[in-house]
């Protein structure tokens, strides 16, 4: 056997190899499909993960109305019951309004023998009604049919309101002569309602029990679709470019890529150049403070300039920018860190290339009369374009990216009304860029499908901005 094989043995090299294609597929390739899976569905917090539990409730209680509507006896003792109800119901109500109108025409209804009477009437009716709640939760109880867990098939507030009803007329009827005529005219007439309200929904079931189960199905139903994932297709999408918020979200990323990019690589080039100077005096150290943005973390940074330039911060009341109500001022803002960020980048770079500009040249332009402004276009701006070139296509693609400068500075709003012709209006963040435009529809609106379709669009959009980049990075090397 060769040292090769001992020292490395094949089984142990294709074990690793296959543990490295498992890792690579699992943390890498699996999530990126199913993400993008995500985005041709109806995603959300709710049925992305749902509890099979309330599934199971949902299924079980759709089970049992079929066995109650189908099985005959079943049916039977469901109407007997809320017919039951509704008859108590209509005969208390009646019986209250004529203990009203004796109350109301007796000069002393403590001693008026016709309020005696009524209020003998509706205690005798109302024990009708003190075992009714519990023979209509045992009715539509499926328990009882062998269904568990379920959800209920009637209300339980109107079962709780039966119980309710039955307490207050026991109340009325045995303690009427001990209370004062205006809170027991008040009691009535609050009684009252509760049974017209409690009537009017047991008569409708009693009238057509079928379309109240039919409706509680429906219910479940809906419910039940909305806890199942399914597949929309292109939805997403059409759903995406018709949102004005989407669409004033993609302007606004262009139009700081316009911005801040030119406002980054002017400053950082002008740094460059002020500390490659030898007339400054202390360039070495003061060029090695100047790089602090890049040694001070983003998410301290940004609760710094939000402090600034806050309305009543120092910077914000000596400017006037209000970055919570204005939405140009908080753009201007984000112009400004942005370029806070990346300027220390773009010096570096411009100061690694003017560090290779032949100092001849430049003498020798000098020598010829050439101009200071003329020397840098002419001379120094042609030898370190590449670079510049090259640094402009990296910020260009953190600006696209922008993502931390509007979440730390204001959430991205100011929020208003945002018209596009054609599309409507919608209220949303007029600062949202499109990585942060995504973000919130995962956070705020919990629509996963929606903000994974956002995403996906941003990638396709960022792919052809990376092969642009590689173009024009293969040009700069000097490849064809």
């Amino acid at each position: 056997m060769s040292v090769k094989k001992i020292l490395y043995p094949s089984r142990i090299g294709i074990a690793l190899a296959l543990a490295s294609i498992v890792l690579y597929v699992f943390f890498s390739i699996w999530p990126l499909f199913f993400s993008i899976g995500i985005a041709f569905t109806n995603a959300t917090e709710e049925n992305l993960l749902p509890n099979p539990e309330v599934l199971k409730e949902i299924d079980n209680t759709l089970a049992c109305i079929n066995v109650i509507t189908t099985q005959e006896n079943l049916t039977e003792r469901a109407e007997d019951v809320v017919e039951k109800v509704a008859n108590t119901l209509r005969a208390l109500e009646k019986e209250l309004i004529a203990f009203k109108q004796a109350i109301e025409e007796s000069e002393d209804h403590t001693t008026d023998l016709y309020v005696m009477l009524n209020a003998s009437a509706i205690y005798v009716t109302v024990q009708g009604l003190r075992l009714i709640p519990e023979q209509v939760q045992k009715t539509f109880n499926c328990t009882e049919i062998g269904f568990q867990p379920t959800r209920p098939l009637i209300s339980s507030e109107a079962v709780r309101n039966l119980s309710v009803i039955y307490d207050s007329v026991s109340r009325l009827s045995s303690q009427y002569l001990v209370m004062g005529r205006d809170d027991l005219l008040n009691s009535i007439n609050l009684t009252i309602y509760l049974i017209r309200s409690a009537e009017e929904y047991f008569t409708g079931m009693s009238s057509d029990l079928q379309g109240y189960f039919e409706i509680v199905s429906q219910s479940l139903i809906s419910d039940r679709e909305r806890l199942t994932m399914r597949y929309v297709g292109l939805e997403n999408f059409k759903k995406l470019f018709a949102d004005p918020r989407f669409v004033y979200s993609l302007y606004k990323t262009a139009v700081f890529v316009a911005t801040s990019v030119p406002l980054k690589l002017l400053v950082g080039v002008a740094l460059a150049f002020i500390y490659s100077s030898p007339l400054v005096w202390g360039r070495k150290v003061l060029r090695g403070l100047i790089l602090a943005p890049w040694a001070i973390p983003i998410l301290l940074s940004g609760l710094t300039w939000r402090f600034l330039f806050n309305p009543n911060g120092q910077l914000g009341k000596m400017l006037g920018l209000d970055i919570y109500n204005y939405e140009w001022d908080a753009f201007i803002v984000y112009n400004l860190f942005e370029t806070w960020l990346a300027y220390p980048f773009v010096m570096t770079v411009t100061m690694g290339a003017l560090a290779g500009v032949s100092k001849d040249l430049v003498e020798a332009s000098y020598i010829d009369g050439a101009s200071a402004f003329t020397r840098l276009r002419r001379v120094v701006l042609p030898l370190i374009s590449k670079p510049l070139m090259f640094a402009a296509i990296l910020t260009t693609g953190a600006s696209l990216q922008a993502f931390m400068v509007p979440l730390l500075l204001n959430g991205g709003g100011p929020t208003k009304p945002i018209s596009i012709p054609g599309l409507g209006t919608r209220s949303g963040n007029v600062n949202e860029f499109l990585i942060l435009f995504g973000y919130n529809r995962v956070s705020i609106d919990k629509d996963y499908g929606y903000a994974a379709a956002t995403y996906l669009v941003i990638v396709l959009l960022l792919l052809v901005y990376v092969t642009i980049w590689f173009v024009s990075s293969k040009k700069l090397r000097g490849g064809r």
